[in-house]
């Protein structure tokens, strides 16, 4: 089992950094071939240095995140190998999966999430460059998600490795240049779902929150297929490509918020309602809008 971990850790975030990187060059180099517009230089700095600040942190996080893995895991329900079978590995890769959804979804759906993973969405552009920026607060945050798979008995290290190449897939779905890719659209996450995620049109705000597989968001209610065209970035958009704006930039917002929110209920609210929440239930939540949209269609 310790082969099949180490030969696993080989592929960690913190080592795709350089892959990553010549992956973004090669699509800037077809991206220029095709004269298509998808990059612009500032916007690709501010990508590639929040990209730094990830990496960074996640080199930092390392020692504490294992250390709180190894002490959830000595509570496993079960002791299982999840290596001693390509069935067992895969199950724990879909396990994961699963519990990557529901973490994405919270960052999306909780202000406190939101407040790290706008950093992400706050581009006007979509391309492989796009999948760089991730906040340096995630490092920190998502290993907590994972812990359900450490009390099944998953290994640690296990872990670790499956979550980093979950992350590895998910960069291929940043491209413009990947059309609709038939009936695995409804099985796989993909470039024109992953699209949608990214879109700032209402009717595609807060969907298709799958990692590698999009059928947990057929399950749950969170699917759109991607119909009209995309507009990219935020319902309001960051005009900015500073990176260090780009990345504290809801903090500060919601420090604003809860400062001035005038009870210890109503700052509560600001941090755990989703974006958009106000006291007064008057707010411009993503859902709130969307039933207004529909709404208007009737």
């Amino acid at each position: 089992m310790l082969e099949f971990l180490q030969s696993l850790l080989a592929i960690r975030d913190s080592d795709q950094f350089g892959l990553l990187l010549v992956f973004v060059l090669g699509e800037v180099v077809l991206t220029w071939v095709l004269r298509k517009k998808y990059y612009e230089a500032t916007d690709a700095f501010c990508s590639v240095t929040m990209g730094f600040f990830y990496v960074t942190s996640i080199a930092l996080s390392a020692g504490t995140v294992l250390i709180l893995y190894y002490w959830a895991h000595s509570y496993a329900l079960f002791d299982i190998d999840w290596t001693s079978s390509v069935v067992l590995i895969l199950l724990a890769y879909l396990i994961v999966d699963f519990l990557f959804y529901w973490y994405h979804r919270a960052i999306h759906e909780v202000r406190f999430g939101w407040a790290a993973h706008v950093t992400h969405h706050s581009s006007q552009n979509f391309n492989a460059g796009t999948a760089l920026r991730a906040s340096f607060a995630d490092a920190w945050m998502e290993p907590f998600s994972m812990i359900p798979a450490l009390l099944l008995g998953i290994d640690p290290l296990m872990i670790v490795a499956l979550l980093s190449l979950n992350h590895l897939y998910q960069f291929w779905l940043h491209t413009r240049h990947v059309g609709k890719l038939g009936f695995l659209e409804g099985i796989l996450n993909t470039p024109s779902n992953h699209r949608v995620h990214h879109a700032s049109n209402l009717r595609y705000c807060d969907k298709n929150y799958g990692g590698t597989f999009i059928f947990w968001d057929r399950l749950f209610g969170s699917y759109e297929p991607e119909v009209e065209e995309v507009v990219y970035g935020l319902r309001h958009q960051l005009e900015t490509h500073n990176p260090i704006k780009a990345t504290f930039h809801e903090w500060i917002a919601l420090g604003r918020d809860m400062k001035s929110s005038g009870s210890v209920r109503n700052a509560l609210g600001h941090l755990f309602q989703p974006p958009g929440w106000t006291p007064d239930g008057k707010g411009e939540t993503t859902r709130a809008l969307q039933a207004q949209l529909c709404e208007q269609a009737l």
